[in-house]
């Protein structure tokens, strides 16, 4: 006997594929252009995949690995449940540089700094906001004036 398996979301558009897609794609902080010009397609198509309803066009399986190697979090764009391994999948991928939305023009050693926080893995991660976290604070304190110096007695 074959039972009916119902699907994990339905309903409302942000529990849609399309919806789905949108989300992953503002987690990233990515514009439409942004993540056209990754995928190879215009900012219209990418309006057209994150179309709901029947009005939209569903996003070709090729596209999808793309999306994986941006960071995307896929198994989540087409069955709403989030992927338990997406830091792994995104590693193994391989990473493509896009241009962020709203992002500012980073100095190379900001873009070094940026790139090699990239590459760390979870829990490293952690570590290195931590570290930056306390370096931030121990700045703070110390913006006090320095105490100054009595003169020298002339002898």
């Amino acid at each position: 006997m074959v039972q009916k398996i119902t699907p994990v979301n339905t309903g409302s558009v942000k529990k849609s594929s399309p919806g789905r897609l949108k989300e992953e794609r503002t987690r990233l902080g990515l514009s439409q252009s942004a993540l056209a010009a990754s995928l190879g397609v215009t900012k219209w198509t990418v309006i057209n995949y994150e179309r709901p309803g029947a009005r939209g066009t569903p996003i070709p399986a090729d596209l999808l690995s793309t999306c994986a190697r941006l960071g995307m979090d896929v198994q989540y764009i087409l069955t709403g449940v989030p992927s338990t391994n997406l830091n792994r999948v995104a590693e193994e991928a391989g990473a493509y540089r896009v241009e962020r939305k709203g992002s500012a023009v980073l100095s190379k050693e900001e873009q070094r700094l940026l790139d090699k926080y990239r590459r760390l893995k979870p829990q490293q991660r952690s570590h290195a906001q931590a570290i930056v976290a306390t370096l931030v604070s121990t700045e703070r304190a110390g913006t006090s004036k320095p105490a100054r110096r009595k003169p020298r007695a002339k002898r």
